[in-house]
């Protein structure tokens, strides 16, 4: 009886260690998606967006422009947000709550610095959002928000 109750914690020792090194999903994705059950917000994300963003390389900024957001045909939401270099292009998963949506963008007509990262954007009553967005290589994320057009 000892052998197999040593076996039994053996086994539970190895699993828990397992489960430690499970990686986490990057910063910007979906992480919330079993919380709270639907609420309806999902709409909240289309549309086109009056949108400003923090950029400290660039003198100008803040930065504005206009994000526009749809529904693909898989359900995943894609975003157009038009840059000089080329538009970046956003892919992502809205939270199961509906409140969030976030994933990967992508500057791919930027052929000399192509702009690649990770996103997140948070409804605001249906007509403001807010999060941030971090470029791949660096290690601080910068603020964006949008009003609705």
């Amino acid at each position: 009886m000892n052998r197999a109750l040593l076996i039994a914690l053996s086994a539970c020792a190895v699993s828990s260690a397992a489960s430690g090194q499970v990686t986490r999903p990057p910063a910007g994705t979906v992480l919330d998606r079993f919380l709270a059950p639907p609420s309806g917000q999902e709409q909240a994300f289309l549309g086109s967006w009056s949108l400003t963003w923090d950029d400290p390389a660039d003198p100008n900024c803040p930065c504005h422009g206009t994000l526009t957001i749809e529904v693909q045909q898989d359900g995943t939401l894609k975003g157009t947000w038009p840059m000089k270099g080329g538009a970046a292009i956003l892919h992502g998963d809205v939270a199961f709550d509906q409140n969030m949506w976030g994933g990967r963008f992508t500057q791919p007509d930027d052929v000399d610095f192509p702009l690649k990262g990770h996103f997140r954007l948070e409804a605001r009553g249906g007509n403001e959002l807010t999060g941030s967005y971090q470029r791949d290589g660096t290690a601080i994320p910068y603020r964006w928000s949008a009003v609705r057009r």
